[in-house]
């Protein structure tokens, strides 16, 4: 038996205590960014995610390392799991999980995370084996070495320190020249490189080039990489973001749309969509396929450029995937979406709290047999909502209760100002009358001084939804506020841990 299984089967205090523990670690693993909201800081965001990851983990550590490379979590909680895991004594289970949880974040998101370590000098022996088996054993190391050059040296230079480091470039400097090795430098390649090598040929190249050894190299993205800082044409091979920068440095002269034209055929998904603007300025064609985005990413990008047709039968098709795992078909539902002004989130990321309540609108619409739709303030713009004016809940609790629904669902921050307090009382007053239809609220904002989220109404059943496809974690949350016991299978699926008795 698990310790969550003892904690949440327990019919005592300790109970409560341990349901709450993993619905903040939950809320911070679905929601959490880590940047400033429309009301709350940067410090209180990161506060409250530090001490959800530290509670979890004291509270059941196998459950804890598999929820964090669970597919509703976020990247930056994936990053902070393993932060933890690796700066708190080693258990047995840890291994697979980190191993798990890196290999599920982006690559720019990994070598964060080995900067992170970096910066807070964890290097133990499972920090060193994680960044070299990583590095070394991938098979895009190639082009990572030219897009990542300088993240990729602070890793490697941190997981061998500084004097192994220049040892290592002294010898393949020396092995890049023809010159050859002695038994002792052999040993060190074989013992620091060839070990974690997915091929020992490209990774000593490799190496060499990412720690500045002077060459000749063999590779095409090494040698086309030195050979734009004379010819910028030459670099048509490289990533944008690197030709890019050898341009400013290189060539300062050569405008930036060059970079574009040249390079347009292997722009990453990312580059694809957000540089659509640049591309119609520069008068270059830039394709892309918008089946390959979330529906959040693509709601943003609506919101930035306007929504096609195009954009519009995308959403569509992730709203039918994501319905398709929900339980609805049939049933009547009603949805209150809160538009108003603070769904326009925080300076880093503007909009993406609306453009969340947008997702999961088109996902719960396509998912329930039918559904009415009453707006919290908001502009509308065609499928698009721009958010305005105050928080009106309890308005658009009533109108939702006169529909007839069998399930309301409420999407919104929780905050409540015209006037604060009155949606807990609608609530109220239609229990007293009988009115038993549920009601749930999902939240695509954390609230720091709420120690998560922010809820409507006291008791009101809610859970966190960064992105429509981290629903089932979001049920997870739902269940262990309203049947602490039922909700640990679904745990522990989602952990990838056995039911055991």
């Amino acid at each position: 038996m698990t310790e969550i299984m003892r904690a949440l089967s327990a019919d005592n205090p300790a109970r409560a205590e341990a349901a709450a523990t993993v619905v903040r670690f939950l809320d911070v693993a679905v929601a959490a960014t880590g940047r400033a909201s429309f009301y709350n800081t940067k410090d209180e965001q990161l506060a409250l995610e530090h001490d959800a990851h530290r509670a979890m983990a004291a509270l059941d550590r196998r459950l804890y390392a598999g929820l964090v490379r669970s597919p509703g979590a976020t990247d930056r909680s994936r990053r902070l799991g393993v932060l933890h895991l690796l700066d708190t004594p080693a258990h047995a289970d840890d291994g697979s999980a980190i191993h798990d949880a890196v290999a599920a974040l982006t690559v720019p998101r990994r070598l964060k995370l080995f900067g992170l370590l970096a910066e807070r000098r964890v290097n133990n022996a499972r920090v060193r084996r994680l960044i070299l088996r990583s590095v070394l054993g991938s098979t895009s190391l190639e082009l990572w070495s030219v897009r990542y050059r300088d993240k990729l040296a602070g890793a490697l230079r941190h997981a061998w320190g500084l004097r192994m480091s220049g040892i290592l470039r002294s010898i393949l400097s020396k092995q890049l020249a023809g010159d050859a090795l002695d038994p002792k430098e052999r040993r060190i390649l074989a013992g620091e490189v060839d070990r974690w090598a997915a091929d020992v040929g490209v990774a000593r190249e490799c190496v060499a080039f990412v720690l500045g050894a002077d060459g000749p190299y063999t590779l095409p993205l090494p040698v086309a990489y030195r050979a734009a800082r004379t010819d910028l044409a030459a670099g048509a091979v490289l990533p944008m973001e690197t030709l890019e920068g050898l341009r400013g440095r290189f060539h300062p002269d050569v405008p930036p749309a060059r970079v574009l034209e040249l390079t347009a055929e292997r722009l990453t998904v990312g580059q694809r969509l957000a540089g659509q603007r640049q591309a119609a300025r520069a008068g270059v064609t830039v394709e892309v396929d918008l089946s390959r985005y979330d529906a959040v990413r693509l709601y943003l990008y609506a919101f930035a450029t306007g929504m096609t047709d195009d954009v519009a039968d995308a959403l569509d098709r992730r709203a039918a995937a994501t319905a398709a795992g929900l339980d609805l078909a049939g049933r009547r539902i009603a949805l209150v979406l809160d538009g108003s002004a603070s769904m326009r989130g925080g300076a880093e990321q503007p909009l993406r709290p609306i453009a969340t309540v947008l997702a999961l609108r088109d996902a719960l619409r396509a998912a329930a047999g039918e559904c009415h739709d009453v707006w919290i303030g908001g502009v509308p713009d065609g499928r698009l909502v721009h958010p305005a004016g105050a928080t009106s809940a309890a308005e658009g609790l009533v109108a939702a209760l006169r529909t007839g629904a069998e399930l309301i669902v409420v999407i919104g921050d929780g905050y409540e100002n015209a006037p604060a307090g009155r949606f807990a009382q609608v609530l109220d007053a239609a229990r007293t009358l009988g009115v038993a239809v549920p009601v749930v609220q999902l939240s695509p904002v954390l609230a720091a001084e709420a120690a998560g989220l922010r809820g409507y109404a006291p008791g009101l059943p809610l859970a966190p939804v960064h992105r429509p496809e981290a629903l089932e974690l979001a049920w997870c949350r739902l269940m262990l506020t309203t049947d602490p016991v039922a909700a640990v299978p679904a745990l522990l699926r989602l952990a990838h841990l056995e039911v055991t008795a």
